[in-house]
């Protein structure tokens, strides 16, 4: 089992359409894939208008109150893919442990325990808030991989740094740790932004031992249709640009870990 995190503190970075078009890709690769929504905006949940009486804050605090849990009662499938969803109630951990339990570390353990559930799984994805907090911490204390993708303004561009501040800060902890993936998408290749953007971030990350994706994500107005219709981009329109361009990514990926 590899556990692969979507992070980028910047909102707006593309982190959910990226991680469930993502999986997607690998369960079409025959993976058996886990997806499990940490933001508490629920924006897989509402990707892929899908409901479930459990959610991550479920599962988080009842395995912490009991000990052990039926971890099939959390999950739901859509399309091959396993899927925990989350709630607003998401925001409310830091007050479950520290407040409730009086257990400022209760979270980091508790995330970390939860990983005996998920041994049968090629690949757990977590799809991450934008921010910077106790939960994405706990996350990425036990990530393998990181996988940050971005848009290709300044503002963007400059939540890298903050990408790359906090995987120095938890590999020092979690030696494991590894950004994997760093991807530009909804780009227009044929702009000089664009190929500014991608030189300037391929010389930051060169400086960091950290090499960008060869992929890019092309604009596309299917992924906007797709979402609209609450599908994957391959199940909406597999010959589009971005299902080729996220099916090149994984594929990318896969063979760096052969």
């Amino acid at each position: 089992m590899k556990k692969i995190s979507f992070f980028n503190p910047k909102k707006g970075a593309g982190k959910t359409v990226s991680a469930v078009n993502i999986a997607y890709a690998l369960v079409r690769k025959n993976k058996k894939v886990l997806l499990i929504d940490c933001d508490a905006r629920s924006a897989v949940q509402i990707y892929l208008n899908i409901e479930h009486p459990k959610n991550i804050y479920n599962l988080i605090t009842d395995n912490y109150n009991y000990s052990n849990v039926n971890i099939e009662d959390y999950i739901t499938n859509k399309n091959g893919l396993d899927i925990i969803i989350s709630t607003p109630f998401l925001s409310k951990l830091d007050y479950f442990f520290e407040i409730e339990n009086n257990d400022k570390q209760g979270i980091f353990y508790s995330i970390k325990n939860l990983m005996k559930y998920f041994q049968d799984y090629d690949y757990v994805i977590f799809d991450t808030e934008g921010t910077i907090n106790n939960l994405n911490t706990a996350i990425l204390n036990t990530t393998d991989y990181i996988f940050a993708p971005t848009k290709i303004s300044e503002i963007d561009l400059n939540g890298i740094m903050d990408i790359v501040h906090c995987y120095e800060t938890i590999k020092k902890i979690n030696d494991k740790l590894e950004i994997k993936e760093v991807f530009l998408i909804d780009v227009n290749q044929r702009t000089k932004i664009y190929s500014k953007s991608k030189e300037n971030l391929t010389n930051y990350l060169k400086d960091k031992n950290i090499e960008i994706s060869e992929i890019s994500i092309r604009h596309d107005h299917n992924i906007v249709v797709s979402m609209e219709q609450n599908k994957d981009i391959f199940s909406f329109r597999n010959s589009s640009n971005a299902a080729i361009d996220y099916r090149n990514l994984v594929d990318e990926f896969l063979e760096s870990e052969d």
